[in-house]
């Protein structure tokens, strides 16, 4: 199948697309990248996807790519608003939430922009990413009611008990690092809250029977499979009556996207979300 590569700015987006040459009314997958990734980074599984009758749609999340601000490399220096010791990460993981949060609103809006593309049908949408990519997809999903289907890829669900883990576990290993996050509670409580507002744990239940594929990794020790498995667990009483639009697979390989994995993402895809029109 013939493909077309195009890359274009929509409302600030810098966007990449792949899409069936000849077909009309394809179904569209919204891709987004790990952190400090690109729109580039998910050309392989498009490729795939493209191959299949999907249109796959990539972009740079604020900040990255095309977007990059310095912030990104540099969330802990205090002059970019950085207050935790550097070797925690703990800023790093405030900007990346904070990130994450803006992808949900990227997606709406090239979601609009695309339904007045006659290539596209985003009455048949779905979303996918890794790591980073992986959180914002189960955000887009749980938030996003015309994402029929998605497979988040080796992040996490729960926002909200990842955050408070990490705060526990800087806490716990080191009494310099404990008594710095003292110094800093109030804003601390409010990087709290801000996690706790977009969490999409408690939607991915209202998101049901929608199909949802979790992809996790069992030597995956920067985002750990458990989240998953609670949520996996948690969610199949909502997917009762359709058990086959939830799956939670689980691959031998650290924090990384095997060709098996975009395997099954392709496959997931095109059953869930049919062939062109």
């Amino acid at each position: 199948m013939h493909i077309t590569l195009e890359t274009t700015v929509i409302q600030g987006i810098p966007t990449l697309t792949l899409a069936p040459r000849a077909a009309e009314r394809c179904p569209a997958v919204f891709f987004i990248s790990s952190y400090g990734g690109t729109k580039e980074t998910g050309l392989s599984l498009g490729n795939r996807l493209a191959q299949r009758g999907i249109f796959f749609v990539s972009f740079d999340a604020w900040l990255h790519g095309e977007r990059y601000d310095e912030r990104l490399d540099r969330a802990a220096d205090p002059e970019r608003g950085g207050i935790y010791p550097p070797a925690t990460g703990l800023d790093i993981c405030v900007l990346f939430f904070q990130v994450i949060h803006r992808c949900l609103a990227d997606v709406r809006t090239l979601m609009a922009h695309y339904a007045n593309d006659p290539r596209v049908d985003v009455g048949r949408c779905g979303v996918t990413g890794l790591s980073m990519g992986g959180y914002a997809s189960f955000l887009v999903f749980a938030n996003v009611p015309q994402m029929k289907a998605a497979v988040p890829m080796i992040g996490v669900p729960s926002f909200t008990r990842r955050w408070v883990d990490i705060l526990d576990e800087t806490t716990y290993s080191n009494e310099e690092w404990a008594a710095a996050l003292a110094g800093v509670e109030k804003q601390t409580q409010a990087h709290t809250a801000f996690v706790r507002e977009i969490d999409p744990y408690d939607k991915l239940k209202e998101a049901a029977p929608r199909a949802l594929l979790i992809m996790n990794c069992d030597f995956d020790t920067d985002q750990p499979k458990l989240y998953s498995v609670y949520a996996y667990r948690e969610l199949l009483p909502y997917y009762a009556d359709n058990p086959r639009e939830l799956r939670l697979r689980i691959y031998p390989a650290g924090h990384v996207v095997t060709p098996a994995m975009e395997q099954d993402a392709v496959d997931w895809f095109c059953q869930h979300l049919g062939e062109p029109t």
